[in-house]
């Protein structure tokens, strides 16, 4: 098969997948650390040991990075941060400030009522996103290359 940039017409390409992986560096450093130490209490022995991870990328690379899934911990997250600020607001108002007797109240019900069929909607979204639209994108960043020469990004035809 002949590809070539539809730019500058030149053979040069390189898929986008291994010119991001290229553009990857991993680190991992290890340091360990003994000294003594003299002190009101007397000398003491202080031993510790450290692990680095780390990764570099290129500019290139941050423009070539593939697409990413959606989170659910991060929908889950922060629906349960939302649910409790804002339940407890709802509550404060509701029994607080108007000195109801009751903890159940309308405004409350219907509000756990619409947090609890907003979260389904999320997670359904996200669940769509990761199996219909994160799939065809990424399908589409692996039959993608970019050419040496001018830097083009040429998507190929399936």
């Amino acid at each position: 098969m002949d590809l070539r940039c539809p730019k500058c017409n030149s053979t040069d390409l390189k898929k986008v997948s291994l010119a991001y992986e290229e553009g990857l560096v991993r680190t991992e450093g290890r340091t360990r650390l003994r000294a003594i130490v003299a002190g009101s209490g007397g000398p003491n022995l202080v031993m510790g040991r450290a692990t680095t991870h780390g990764t570099e990328q290129s500019a290139l690379t941050k423009k070539l990075t593939p697409p990413v899934k959606w989170s659910y911990l991060k929908v889950i997250g922060w629906s349960i941060l939302l649910f409790v600020c804002v339940g407890w607001l709802i509550f404060y108002v509701n029994t607080v400030m108007t000195n109801a007797t009751t903890v159940s109240s309308a405004p409350l019900t219907l509000f756990v009522l619409m947090a609890g069929a907003t979260f389904v909607l999320l997670l359904f979204l996200v669940w769509r996103h990761n199996h219909v639209a994160y799939r065809r994108q990424f399908a589409e960043w692996d039959r993608s290359y970019i050419c040496a020469r001018c830097g083009a990004n040429c998507a190929t035809e399936t």
